[in-house]
């Protein structure tokens, strides 16, 4: 590592973390990770935690932004969600304040949150993504998909958050994958999970049927087409992935017919949700986090007064 630290920046999720020590530029000059999200964190004793994490960039005692579930009601200390609209350009002049850290200025992002009579949807962290997108590409406007977990949409109109939608997509492919009736027809957990392109495919097209079924239905066929050796342990994963992101994708179009969208998450995932976007005709223009997180994270820091902004 080399250069001086003037920021260091966090995403800190439920079960991993990364981050990035950056210079008054906003450059990353180190950057780590680990699997220590809120879950893993012993007596919620996150301040230590982050000791143990970076100690060696603390030396110099540089301010700290953290976005993602350390600001959740199971985090660190809850940062209030904004309501939208939300001019993501603002998000530094409502950050959440720890003042239990050695005197280090610790900060977190707010999450948003869209509530409407009958429903409710936040994220936490994902509006830092789209706002690295405004930073790096000058997107201020355009639908967005960020996979993961909890797949979110999201609408951006001239830099304002409009509107955005949650799937569970990742989650339940985790819990389906590995408990229940399915995990009998899968691989072992412990097993290497092989990629079947053909298969994922085929619950992509399953899923994205103009008359397909209750997902509750497809789900079920995951079984039933492994006792007729229509699947094997080795292609059901991928095709159990290619029916949720499927029906993830068929619903969302419903919600916003876009032909074109922003993408950002990890190249492997981009990689998969492409697959399905051919299916649908989707242009899929794809950023991944790493690149765009840290710039937007140093922005936010600089905006809330924690960096000089001459320095940028």
């Amino acid at each position: 590592m080399t250069g001086k630290i003037a920021c260091i920046a966090l995403d800190w999720g439920t079960s991993n973390r990364r981050a990035w020590a950056l210079d008054a530029g906003g450059h990353v000059i180190d950057a780590r990770s680990d699997d220590q999200g809120l879950i893993a964190v012993a007596d919620r004793d996150f301040a230590g935690s982050l000791r143990r994490f970076a100690a060696d960039w603390l030396g110099t005692r540089p301010p700290v932004i953290m976005a993602g579930m350390i600001g959740s009601r199971l985090g660190w200390k809850e940062a209030a969600y904004l309501e939208t609209p939300v001019d993501l350009t603002q998000l530094g002049t409502r950050l959440t304040v720890i003042d239990d850290f050695d005197g280090i200025p610790v900060r977190i992002v707010p999450g948003v949150a869209r509530v409407t009579e009958d429903s409710a949807d936040v994220m936490r962290g994902e509006e830092c993504q789209m706002l690295g997108a405004l930073l790096v590409r000058k997107q201020r406007d355009g639908v967005f998909l960020l996979p993961g977990t909890h797949a979110k949409w999201a609408v951006l109109e001239n830099g304002i958050l409009t509107d955005f939608r949650t799937y569970m997509t990742g989650e339940l492919f985790g819990h389906l994958r590995n408990g229940g009736s399915l995990a009998h027809v899968m691989p072992p957990k412990d097993a290497p999970e092989i990629f079947d392109a053909e298969a994922f495919d085929r619950g992509v097209a399953r899923a994205g049927a103009r008359d397909a079924p209750s997902i509750t239905h497809l789900l079920f066929g995951v079984r039933s087409l492994s006792l007729f050796s229509k699947l094997t342990p080795a292609t059901a994963p991928s095709y159990l992935s290619g029916l949720v992101v499927g029906t993830e994708m068929r619903d969302a179009l419903r919600w916003t017919p876009a032909r074109h969208v922003t993408a950002i998450g990890s190249a492997k995932l981009l990689e998969t949700y492409a697959r399905a976007a051919a299916y649908f005709k989707i242009t899929l223009d794809r950023l991944e986090s790493d690149d765009i997180l840290p710039p937007a994270l140093f922005n936010i820091a600089r905006e809330a007064g924690l960096v000089a902004k001459t320095a940028a």
